[in-house]
């Protein structure tokens, strides 16, 4: 096996794919292609997947003539964010992306926020529930308290919910802290794994949604992954506008 190999993990019956981004000591570090995980294993545990990576999927939007919602996007996994751009792009959606460490976020935000002024900002990278511990410390959270203390600055810029849409979480959030740090949609509920692209289905579909309208929080949960158990969020407007005069 060598870097980038595609593997599954046979302790944990196969369930995730991955691919392998680096051998140190006879470790094998590893990367979810499609989920956001980061993991290590020894080579004993994995086996080669027949498995290819496939970045297709069936999430598209019905274009309106309005003027649509931008995204800022700050991402702690830079692989993740690429595959973020991409779907971006595909959707027509105007995104400003950034990588950077989790821990970085909350002391970049602000200067981004001025320089981009979004209506939307996404916070995610990479997060996880150490093993075996209280769910409501949050110190038992890999990078939760990076999310939250971000969410907090973006909210010393605009405090308004609708005016700026926070999308916050990667993999095992701290979902109900999230929220009350003043995102509108958050993970995880359950403490499970995300899509890379969740947040990115939950933007777009915010950035195409009028002004007028709340959104359907439900049927914009009930495009991610893992539905109620993967998201959550609070009702939230749109924020794209109507371009006139339309034709016909």
């Amino acid at each position: 096996m060598r870097i980038g190999d595609y593997v599954v993990r046979k302790k944990y019956n196969r369930d995730i794919l991955f691919e392998i981004i680096d051998i140190k000591d006879e470790v094998f570090y590893l990367r979810g292609v499609e989920l956001r995980l980061i993991a290590d294993s020894e080579m004993e545990d994995l086996e080669l997947s027949e498995i290819q990576a496939t970045s297709e999927d069936t999430f598209s939007i019905q274009r309106q003539p309005m003027l649509r919602g931008k995204v800022l996007h700050l991402d702690g996994d830079e692989k993740y964010l690429e595959m973020c751009k991409q779907k971006y792009e595909e959707l027509r959606i105007r995104a400003d992306c950034y990588y950077m460490k989790e821990a970085e976020m909350k002391d970049r935000v602000l200067e981004l926020l001025e320089k981009h002024k979004p209506q939307i900002l996404v916070i995610t990278g990479h997060d996880a529930l150490r093993k075996n511990k209280d769910k409501t410390n949050i110190n038992n959270y890999q990078h939760s308290n990076d999310f939250a203390k971000t969410i907090q600055m973006a909210r010393q810029y605009e405090d308004d919910k609708d005016a700026l849409i926070i999308i916050a979480g990667a993999c095992q959030s701290y979902y109900e802290m999230l929220l009350a740090s003043g995102a509108n949609f958050a993970s995880s509920p359950k403490r499970i794994n995300i899509h890379a692209l969740d947040p990115v289905f939950i933007a777009s579909l915010i950035a195409n949604e009028s002004v007028k309208n709340y959104v359907d929080v439900e049927e914009i949960i009930n495009h991610t992954t893992h539905k109620q158990n993967g998201i959550g969020g609070i009702d939230t407007k749109g924020v794209a506008r109507k371009i006139y005069p339309t034709k016909g």
